[in-house]
């Protein structure tokens, strides 16, 4: 486990996914990473094409889709991992189980939180006079691990807001209305350091990462 293994299994667990099928010509079952995403995320895309080639000698490409029901262009990065998954297993990439790497070390969880925000965060500043940088990541379930590694790794305090959740779906695969989990917590003095260090440099979407140097830029002044 490291900081790049570490940033793509936080954009798996929120962008991504690990699927399987049936070959019926070479009659094997084959294992695949894939990552959907719109235009805004490519950056994203990016370095997970590059994490998959220096980690894992995997050449992949970056495909457009074509355009979903909302107007949105859609790329997606897929790879046969079927080889690599004793490898995947031995590093704790998955979609859904945390590795103990990561929950016990600063700097993998902080790079695992960038890429959990470059998948499913959102960064805005609020009070413009006294500036304050609300971090929000949605989920469709509450999730008191990111909760409690939050509040430990950037000493400040994290709560959930629930929120009706009516998303379709960015390929068109429709869910149902319900419920969305945001995890909240703020960028403050007591954190501002270790955040800048350790998270913003492995934060790859642009906006995003203007929003944060925006904010530094005002604490600064």
């Amino acid at each position: 486990m490291n900081l790049n293994i570490s940033y793509l299994t936080g954009v798996l667990q929120t962008d991504g996914c690990i699927y399987k099928f049936e070959d019926k010509k070479r009659n094997k079952i084959i294992h695949r990473f894939r990552i959907k995403v719109s235009k805004k995320s490519l950056p994203m895309l990016s370095k997970i094409k590059e994490i998959l080639k220096q980690e894992f000698d995997r050449d992949v490409s970056v495909l457009k889709l074509g355009i979903n029901e909302y107007g949105k262009e859609v790329f997606s990065l897929e790879a046969n991992i079927t080889s690599l998954l004793p490898k995947f297993e031995k590093l704790g990439i998955s979609k859904k189980i945390l590795s103990n790497s990561i929950i016990s070390n600063k700097k993998n969880f902080c790079a695992y939180l960038a890429g959990v925000i470059d998948g499913d965060g959102n960064i805005c500043i609020k009070r413009p006079e006294y500036p304050q940088c609300r971090i929000k990541i949605t989920s469709e379930s509450k999730n008191e691990l990111l909760k409690k590694l939050i509040e430990k790794y950037l000493n400040c305090k994290s709560w959930t807001e629930i929120s009706i959740s009516r998303y379709k779906g960015l390929v068109g695969v429709k869910k149902k209305n319900g419920f969305a989990f945001n995890q909240c917590f703020y960028v403050s003095p007591k954190n501002l350091l270790i955040f800048r260090n350790f998270v913003r440099p492995y934060i790859q979407i642009s906006y995003k990462k203007a929003t944060l140097d925006k904010f530094f830029s005002m604490k600064e002044n």
